[in-house]
């Protein structure tokens, strides 16, 4: 994880030595809450935030205070708990949604907070449907699968 960060970094932020700079805040235990890499002059950060107990809560660019690119977002226990891109602070395009145990539950494409696109849902960590959404709402052919990814059920939803 250490050195994904870095090579994220790198990409974030020309790198020119002492220009880096690192802005902490802490919970009022003195634990760190967030930590922002940024360069004097520049308006891209990278953002690091933390759960009272040390571990990562999340991570990735921001551009004038807004979410960009890439981010990822973990459970407190260290499991990852979601992933996907950002535009302008908006959901956009394909995420991947886990559970505690560190499984699949859902990925798919969104627009904004909005399922809007193909998406696969996941029971157990095991592929169980796939279909496509509007605004949240299912649409079109939806198929089921067993455990064995066996098409076992085809529905229709209407739009």
């Amino acid at each position: 994880m250490k050195i994904v960060t870095f090579i994220l970094l790198l990409f974030v932020i020309p790198f020119n030595g002492d220009d880096i700079k690192v802005k902490r805040k802490f919970y009022p235990d003195k634990t760190l809450k967030s930590e922002c890499l940024y360069k004097s002059g520049y308006n891209v950060k990278y953002l690091k935030t933390f759960y009272k107990n040390g571990q990562l809560k999340g991570e990735g660019r921001l551009k004038n205070i807004k979410k960009i690119d890439y981010w990822f977002y973990y459970y407190d226990n260290g499991n990852k708990k979601s992933e996907g891109h950002y535009v302008n602070n908006r959901k956009i395009d394909w995420w991947i949604v886990y559970n505690e145990k560190g499984q699949k539950t859902n990925e798919g494409h969104y627009d904004g907070q909005l399922k809007n696109g193909y998406h696969h849902i996941y029971k157990n960590g095991i592929l169980k449907w796939m279909g496509l959404y509007k605004n949240d709402i299912k649409i079109g052919t939806w198929v089921t699968l067993n455990e064995n990814q066996e098409m076992i059920e085809i529905k229709e939803y209407g739009e």
